[in-house]
């Protein structure tokens, strides 16, 4: 299965499999940390509203 990223940039071309792996490996553990820490505050709201004491 080939995933589109889109129009490669004139860099791109010059990059070997390698960096490019690199750099694609970085950008989605960003991304993971990103939606990981998205994901902590849902369910420390979740929690919240759940043990709410009115």
């Amino acid at each position: 299965m080939t995933i589109p990223f889109g129009t490669p940039e004139p860099s791109d071309g010059l990059l070997n499999k390698s960096v490019s792996s690199t750099r694609l490996r970085a950008w989605l553990n960003t991304r993971l940390r990103q939606l990981a820490m998205g994901q902590r505050i849902q369910d420390a709201r979740a929690l919240r509203s759940e043990f709410l004491v009115e």
